[in-house]
C-alpha cells in the first residue's frame, strides 16, 4: 500500500513527513510553495532583501544560507540588492528538496537537501529558516476521556483521525516541560515540539563547531503563556486554509513552540535568543511603510504577525536596532 491508501492509519508525524517530503510530497510539486501561499519574499522582496542584508552586516556575517529556500525567491532578491554599505557582496547559498531553480542568479550557490551541504557555506553566515520550523513534522497528541494524552493517528487519504496508545517517553518528557497535558480538558491537542528543537539545536551545534554565526527563524509561534488548547495543525492549498489532509495535495503546518526552540539552542551552545514580532524587527532594520509591499510585511495582523527568533553562536551579536 502507498501512504494514501484508504484504511491505512499512521501516526501524524510520519504521515505529515510523507505528505510534504516523500516522493510525491507537496514540496516537490512543480509550482513550488509560492503556488499556494505568500511569504515576505513574495510580498516585498526588495525591502526584505535590504533588511536581511543589513542584519547580516550588523552581525559581521559574510554569507547568507537559506534553508528551505523554496524556489530561491529570497536569495534572488538578495542577489539583486544593491548593498551600499559595502563593495563586497554577501555569499548566498540555498538549500531545498528540488534541483537548482532555472531562474536563480548564477551568483547564488544551491544544494539539494539530500546531497549534504558543504561546511564552507555556513562559515561566518546568517542562517535563515523562513517558515521552515512549522513544517518540521512532529507528533500530535490528544487528551482522552481518562485525562491521559494519546497518540493521534490519521488516514492519509482522507484526514480522518483516531486515537491510539500512549505517547513515547521522549514525547511525555517534552510535554511535561513545555506543554503539560495535566488538567487539560478531553479533546485538547498537543503538537510535540522536540523534532523542531532538535533541528534547531543541531544547526546551533554546527555553527558552534565551525566558529560561530547567526540563526534566524521566522514563523507563527506560541509560548507557555498562550499555548493553543486545540493545537494549530492546518492545511493550505492555493492560498486557502483547508483541512490538513496529509495526501501531498496541500501544505501541512503547525505553529512553533518558540520558547522550547530557543531553550534548545541555548543548551546546544547558543546565546540567549532575541524574540520580536516581524513588523518590529523589520522596522528596526530600516523597512519603511512607503516601500513597495512593505505595508503587507509590516501589518501585525498579517505577515507582520510572524515571530522572529535570532540566536547567535560564537560571540556574534544579533543586532536589530
Amino acid at each position: 500500500m502507498t501512504p494514501t491508501d484508504p484504511g491505512r492509519w499512521l501516526p501524524w508525524e510520519r504521515a505529515w513527513r510523507d505528505a510534504l517530503y516523500g516522493e510525491r510530497g507537496f514540496y516537490r510539486r512543480p509550482e513550488g510553495p509560492a503556488g499556494h501561499f505568500r511569504t515576505a519574499s513574495h510580498a516585498a522582496p526588495s525591502a526584505l532583501a535590504a533588511a536581511i542584508a543589513r542584519l547580516a552586516r550588523r552581525a559581521r556575517c559574510s554569507g547568507v544560507v537559506d534553508l528551505g529556500a523554496g524556489r530561491g525567491e529570497l536569495l534572488t532578491a538578495l542577489a539583486r540588492h544593491d548593498d551600499a554599505e559595502t563593495m563586497r557582496p554577501l555569499r548566498l547559498h540555498g538549500v531545498d528538496l528540488v534541483e537548482r531553480p532555472a531562474l536563480l542568479p548564477h551568483s547564488v550557490a544551491w544544494t539539494r537537501s539530500d546531497q549534504g551541504i558543504p561546511y564552507s557555506a555556513f562559515e561566518e553566515s546568517l542562517v535563515v529558516a523562513w517558515e521552515l520550523l512549522d513544517t518540521v513534522p512532529c507528533p500530535v497528541l490528544e487528551v482522552a476521556g481518562d485525562g491521559q494524552a494519546r497518540v493521534v493517528l490519521v488516514e492519509p487519504s482522507s484526514g480522518r483521525e483516531r486515537l491510539d496508545g500512549a505517547p513515547r517517553d521522549e514525547d511525555l518528557r517534552w510535554c511535561a516541560t513545555w506543554w503539560p497535558a495535566a488538567d487539560r480538558a478531553e479533546g485538547a491537542r498537543i503538537e510535540v515540539g522536540h523534532p523542531r528543537d532538535a533541528w534547531w539545536s543541531g544547526h546551533v551545534g554546527l555553527l558552534h563547531r565551525i566558529g560561530g554565526g547567526l540563526l534566524l527563524a521566522v514563523d507563527y509561534t506560541h509560548t507557555a503563556v498562550d499555548r493553543p488548547s486545540l493545537g494549530t495543525l492546518s492545511g493550505y492549498r492555493r492560498g486557502r486554509l483547508v483541512p490538513p489532509v496529509p495526501d501531498g495535495s496541500c501544505d501541512v503546518t503547525a505553529h512553533v513552540a518558540i520558547d522550547a526552540v530557543e531553550a534548545a539552542g541555548r543548551t546546544a551552545g547558543g546565546a540567549p535568543g532575541v524574540l520580536a514580532p516581524q513588523h518590529e524587527a523589520l522596522r528596526a532594520l530600516g523597512v519603511r511603510g512607503d516601500e513597495p509591499g512593505a505595508d503587507e510585511v509590516l501589518d501585525p495582523d498579517g505577515l507582520g504577525g510572524f515571530t522572529w527568533l535570532l540566536q547567535a553562536v560564537g560571540g556574534v551579536t544579533p543586532a536589530l536596532g
